[in-house]
């Protein structure tokens, strides 16, 4: 290193499609069949950044501590991310960055000055396919991921890991209902679409609500049935779980309202009417505790 002109070598090649923004010269070649790193990956590196001058001013290898990062999603310079994306696990290139590409008009004082290319030695030590962020995928990706997680989730919840289960599908429905809130939001959205991604996220929040029911988190309970009721006002297993929540919240009225509306939604659920019986025999000897506890406060000694 310590070349001070910015122009490429015959050995070196033009990753920014003939703008010179970026060159890369390899001088070690990659594992046989390793594969380049894919978007959002991530990426293990060591490095060594020089100015033209030959002045190293930054070393992973001195640090004796390889670099990580999540690749195209601007944790790094960008002639970073154009320069990673084209290495395989193994490879090592040296990488001339022009200022736009690098620090720009700023710089990052006082090691590199403004306007300043860049280069450095890099060696790809491995990479991991990334997730991307839920915010970065495109409509059909969102949904992709969330039916995925939705199916995760729902088999956890089926072999009572109840837990790991709420996890999945908080995820699931994170995805699904940014879709929806961005199909809402757009006038052309075929109805049958709307309708999918709908259906699918009800299904996620009765799951949730049920995973929540068995972990005794009655008001993340209460919370998840009433985005269904949100969604579907008059269904009845949303009913009749969040009337099961406010019972335990000791919210008695609220609980035998949804279990009365689920009750005529479903008269012949035994289930149903056992859950409206308990809530009223509960409210029942809550009030007469009342009673009893404020009625002591006046008796005579």
């Amino acid at each position: 290193m310590g070349a001070s002109s910015a122009s490429p070598s015959d050995e070196e090649q033009d990753l920014t499609a003939g703008s010179g923004g970026v060159y890369k010269r390899t001088i070690r070649q990659g594992t046989a069949g390793g594969s380049k790193p894919s978007p959002s990956a991530d990426v293990t590196v060591h490095y060594e950044g020089f100015l033209l001058s030959g002045q190293k001013f930054d070393s992973s290898r001195e640090r004796d501590e390889p670099f990580k990062f999540k690749l195209g999603v601007g944790q790094v310079i960008e002639g970073w991310d154009i320069a990673v994306a084209s290495m395989t696990p193994g490879e090592a290139a040296i990488f001339t960055c022009r200022a736009d590409y690098a620090y720009g008009w700023e710089g990052k004082p006082p090691k590199i000055p403004v306007d300043a290319t860049l280069r450095f030695e890099v060696e790809l030590i491995s990479w991991t396919p990334g997730v991307k962020e839920i915010a970065d995928m495109t409509p059909s990706e969102k949904l992709d991921h969330g039916l995925a997680k939705r199916e995760s989730g729902t088999a956890l919840l089926k072999a009572g890991e109840y837990a790991s289960a709420s996890t999945e599908l908080a995820a699931a429905i994170e995805s699904l209902l940014t879709l929806r809130l961005l199909q809402l939001a757009a006038a052309a959205t075929p109805p049958d679409r709307l309708a999918q991604v709908s259906s699918a996220l009800v299904s996620c929040y009765l799951n949730v609500s049920q995973c929540q029911l068995k972990l005794q988190q009655w008001e993340a309970a209460d919370t998840s049935c009433s985005r269904v009721l949100d969604i579907e006002r008059s269904h009845v297993k949303a009913l009749f779980r969040r009337g099961v929540a406010r019972t335990s919240l000791e919210r008695f009225e609220e609980a035998m309202d949804d279990l009365k509306a689920a009750c005529t939604l479903d008269p012949k659920s035994k289930d149903i009417r056992e859950a409206h019986a308990n809530a009223k025999a509960a409210h029942d000897a809550h009030k007469q505790a009342e009673r009893q506890a404020f009625g002591g406060m006046f008796k005579s000694e």
